[in-house]
């Protein structure tokens, strides 16, 4: 029923899609990071860097077809994974972006698009794994050298990517406002915080995609009763406000600051700023995860 050469552009259809979800992630590598701690599996960020360069190794391997029934096998067993994760995380704490492509997809298609798409992958692994006929070939040096060269420039980028997850960080790593009074940071110049009160500051940029992924999530905030309040600034020009403005409809408010009042705030987007007793509790630079995921992973674990 399935010719080799129609097995074969199964191999690379699925290998190009790993290759392009791994590249898309390793290019922001701690926004990954972060997704993985929105599925509740906040202890596994710190492999993030790991889970990239492995799909990228393994989309190289079924592009160039280098053993494909073996690795339409790992390929069918990883995207099994990943589908059953997503499918918890969507149904257990809400969430509906699975990441798959990290920063290559801006905005986010519906879950059920995920879903069906990972569940065309997972039957064409199967097919190549059950029909691909066995066979063991020398991997020509050219091949090789190709594998060799796209993973020493992943596994740099993953690196360099990354930021290690807050409760494994050293002191030296953290945000200069982590732990500061409000009153000794650029943040008082918006707000005059009450110290019987919890603040959320959430700084963005109107093309970021990470940014744009946190939106929905944000809104829950305040509505869940995780901060009394809640402040946004966001950077961008006036074009993409608009555009912002129609496809989220916010319903809360936006201050615009400058490139130079942004800079005193944060160097990444987005950045969020959780205050407490009028003390900069907890600085999260990456995709802001739920209410409930922000509450369980990281202010339980300030007590």
């Amino acid at each position: 029923m399935f010719e080799k050469g129609i097995l074969k552009v199964y191999s690379i259809i699925i290998g190009v899609l790993f290759i392009i979800s791994g590249l898309g992630k390793v290019i922001d590598t701690s926004g990954f990071s972060n997704l993985i701690s929105q599925y509740g599996l906040g202890y596994l960020m710190i492999l993030s860097p790991i889970i990239v360069v492995f799909e990228i190794l393994l989309g190289l391997f079924l592009v160039l077809l280098i053993n494909p029934k073996f690795y339409a096998m790992i390929s069918f067993g990883l995207l099994t994974i990943f589908t059953a994760l997503f499918t918890f995380a969507h149904f257990k704490y809400g969430v509906n972006n699975c990441g798959c492509f990290g920063t290559v997809q801006h905005m986010n298609f519906p879950p059920f698009f995920s879903f069906i798409r990972n569940f065309i992958l997972i039957a064409m692994s199967l097919i190549v794994w059950i029909k691909y006929p066995k066979e063991k070939t020398e991997i020509i040096n050219w091949k090789k050298y190709l594998i060799f060269i796209v993973m020493g420039i992943s596994i740099f980028t993953a690196g360099f990517t990354f930021k290690t997850p807050y409760f494994l960080r050293s002191k030296s790593k953290i945000h200069k406002f982590q732990g500061q009074n409000i009153k000794n940071t650029e943040l008082s110049n918006y707000l005059k915080a009450s110290p019987d009160s919890t603040y959320l500051f959430f700084v963005f940029s109107y093309t970021c995609p990470y940014c744009l992924n946190s939106i929905e999530n944000l809104r829950q905030y305040q509505k869940s009763g995780t901060v009394d309040r809640m402040v946004a600034f966001a950077i961008g020009e006036e074009k993409n406000k608009l555009i912002f403005d129609k496809n989220f409809k916010p319903d809360f408010s936006i201050k615009d600051l400058s490139a130079v009042e942004m800079d005193k705030l944060t160097d990444s987007y987005p950045t969020a700023f959780y205050v407490e007793h009028d003390s900069v509790k907890f600085v999260l630079q990456s995709e802001l995860p739920s209410p409930f995921i922000f509450k369980k992973l990281y202010i339980d674990n300030l007590k």
